[in-house]
């Protein structure tokens, strides 16, 4: 557990490259620029993860968190598309060809941005992979939780024995973590991108990518759902009549005491608090009328919508 006192935060939702969107939020924030990088005198940022893929902007994204990072202006944790980046340039050591990431048309269209500006299998490339390696998978302050889609505490009970003392995936779990057959894919499957839910027979969805999904990403943070249009992340115009089938599932309401925030839902609209004790800071930033949004958290456990900036 990492411990800080009287220490203040701005939360960061997914970059996606935007590095433009970054340094307007960073100036709105009151964000400086030194020769070491980005700081200011009273926060540090803590970004959520998602800092590459789908924007122009890949390097220079990289680059400036990791100068706050490098100084102690700012923590960083993994996304699923920083691990996913991990997995496409691993070797599978059953099949020495193939990588631990399959490179098929679907996650080559995920991540041909970002392979494109880093050059794939440059040395700029292994920098920035080793790099990723590094990034916890989860932060826990003393007063607040950071994760990049969803705090279960049983998965971050369970997952501690392939992680070291900086909650980062120890270099013996790499390979197991892209294995469906071992426990570690589900755990990272979850913290990294969020529980998910088989649809009734024949409903399917398209994704934002226009990939045809059977399954659903769930609204994890919700106290009850009566339908599956209630509770999946489904996008408004791919919801149906199908999808009003009553659903059976059953929630492990988040109680602690400690606020959590996260990433990772593209969510739209006005940013709101998901509860008093759960805030999701990604406002699609990727798309030219998302939002990259940022929470400043000054201490409180109760959370309020006033605290979002963007």
């Amino acid at each position: 557990m990492v411990i800080w006192v009287n220490i203040m935060f701005d939360i960061v939702g997914d970059i996606h490259g935007q590095a433009i969107k970054l340094k307007q939020l960073l100036a709105k924030l009151g964000y400086r620029q030194s020769d070491q990088g980005y700081y200011h005198p009273e926060y540090k940022m803590i970004f959520v993860g998602d800092l590459i893929d789908r924007g122009n902007y890949q390097i220079e994204t990289l680059q400036l968190v990791k100068d706050m990072v490098d100084n102690q202006n700012g923590y960083v944790i993994m996304g699923n598309h920083e691990f996913n980046a991990i997995g496409w340039i691993t070797p599978d050591p059953k099949h020495p060809s193939q990588f631990m990431r399959k490179h098929n048309t679907v996650h080559h269209k995920q991540h041909h941005i970002f392979l494109q500006q880093i050059v794939e299998n440059s040395q700029q490339h292994e920098y920035w992979i080793n790099w990723f390696k590094t990034l916890p998978l989860f932060l826990e302050f003393d007063q607040i939780r950071v994760i990049h889609a969803c705090w279960d505490n049983n998965i971050i009970r369970a997952i501690q024995s392939y992680l070291d003392d900086q909650h980062r995936l120890l270099t013996s779990s790499i390979i197991d973590a892209f294995n469906k057959q071992n426990p570690l894919f589900d755990y990272c499957e979850i913290l990294l991108k969020g529980k998910e839910i088989t649809l009734p027979d024949s409903v399917y969805y398209f994704d934002k990518e226009g990939t045809k999904r059977h399954k659903s990403r769930i609204k994890w943070w919700l106290e009850q759902a009566n339908t599956f249009n209630e509770l999946c992340l489904i996008p408004d115009e791919e919801k149906n009549i199908a999808l009003e089938h009553t659903v059976d599932v059953k929630f492990d309401e988040y109680t602690d005491s400690k606020p959590v925030f996260f990433g990772h839902y593209w969510l739209t609209g006005l940013p709101a608090i998901q509860t008093s004790k759960l805030a999701c800071v990604d406002y699609s930033a990727a798309l030219p009328q998302g939002k990259l949004v940022a929470y400043r958290w000054q201490g409180e456990s109760l959370l309020t919508n006033a605290h979002f900036i963007f």
